[in-house]
């Protein structure tokens, strides 16, 4: 079923698509590709059938490459996104697609008491800030959650709290519209019975959705603050005379967010690692093929646009500021770190190279794992 908003935003695609011969969209949009020749074909047969396929809807990875690539600015997005919740609705409040049943149950357990936990700061302190690490990291590297919690509770005076929840993002994702509302107030209530004045998330995912829906703390990104605050002693130049250049991977939440990116950027140059820019950086930058949770539901698709976005770098080693790209990156085939790992690590060279990826009960241990670290600094 196609609703009034989004046969009118076809119709417009439709009426004033100019058929480009290099065709931008499709060139940076791979998904695209496989359902028809350019937007105005595709939606003039979805118009036709009164029907957008189940496997196109989950295809889109939100990424927005498509409308920058567009002389029009279309919004091509929105129409898979109003898409899902009507996928939702119709599905009695779940996803179509057999492969998010994984993302459904990730979401389950995401917000049982297992994988959670609320601590407010330490010793009698004032909980003035929170932070929060997200989903991601927690999965992957324990230890450096722990340790980011350790340097900010010594810069902030202890008076620092953390949270181990989901933001719900997934769940929006799927266009579970009611669901991700239920699964944010209580995220939002959590944050709120701590007092807390801010809230630092590590997440680039969080960090979207907290700027759109937390009305009550300032939102700030680990990424944005430690320039403020320095790295950690021993992190300063510790990248100096490695045999390695990192590629930077910009993730797409923070595509118009500079102060992350040079963030980023100057956390590296401190660490004094050389690096490289891709061809589609900052602004611009390409995505990895978790957004939208394409993953599960179309793997074929996901990998080719992990593939694309690898074969952008002359380098083997590629540094990510946000978990799940630093893992569709190695996915892709390149050796692929995330900076906290650059940050408490060793000096890195190409001797550390290393298979990073690990399977979801891995994972979901490492979650737990997580949660035994935060609550170690109550």
């Amino acid at each position: 079923m196609i609703s009034e908003k989004m046969k009118e935003k076809m119709e417009e695609i439709i009426d004033g698509c100019l058929e480009c011969k290099t065709k931008p969209c499709m060139t940076n949009c791979i998904m695209l590709n496989e359902f028809g020749e350019n937007p105005k074909s595709i939606f003039k047969e979805c118009l036709e059938k009164n029907e957008m396929p189940d496997s196109m809807v989950y295809s889109c990875n939100m990424c927005n490459q498509c409308t920058i690539a567009c002389p029009k600015n279309y919004r091509i997005q929105d129409i898979f996104v109003e898409s899902r919740r009507l996928k939702i609705e119709k599905n009695n409040g779940k996803s179509p697609m057999k492969g998010h049943r994984a993302v459904e149950a990730h979401q389950y357990l995401s917000n049982t008491n297992l994988f959670n936990t609320i601590n407010k700061a330490p010793d009698e302190k004032k909980t003035k800030r929170i932070f929060f690490p997200g989903c991601s990291l927690p999965s992957y590297n324990p230890k450096a959650v722990g340790n980011i919690l350790d340097f900010l509770q010594e810069k902030y005076d202890g008076e620092v709290g953390s949270i181990l929840k989901c933001c719900g993002k997934p769940t929006k994702s799927l266009g579970q519209d009611e669901k991700f509302k239920e699964r944010y107030r209580s995220v939002q209530k959590a944050i709120d019975d701590t007092k807390a004045d801010e809230i630092i998330v590590a997440c680039q995912s969080c960090y979207k959705i907290f700027k759109e829906y937390n009305p009550n703390q300032t939102i700030k990104s680990l990424w944005e603050i430690l320039p403020e605050l320095g790295l950690p002693e021993h992190a300063n130049g510790i990248g100096k005379d490695s045999d390695i250049t990192f590629g930077i991977h910009d993730s797409c939440p923070t595509r118009y967010n500079k102060e992350i990116q040079n963030g980023v950027r100057w956390i590296l140059d401190k660490m004094e690692y050389k690096t490289e820019e891709p061809i589609h950086t900052k602004e611009n930058t390409r995505c990895c093929g978790f957004g939208g949770m394409v993953m599960p539901a179309n793997p074929k698709a996901f990998k080719a646009v992990s593939s694309q976005r690898v074969k952008e770098y002359k380098t083997d080693h590629i540094v990510s500021y946000c978990a799940a790209c630093r893992e569709s990156m190695e996915i892709g085939g390149k050796d692929s770190v995330h900076i906290l790992d650059l940050i408490f690590g060793e000096k890195y060279t190409e001797a550390s190279a290393m298979k990073r990826n690990q399977n979801p009960s891995v994972q979901w241990i490492n979650r737990f794992k997580s949660k035994k670290e935060l609550n170690k600094r109550k």
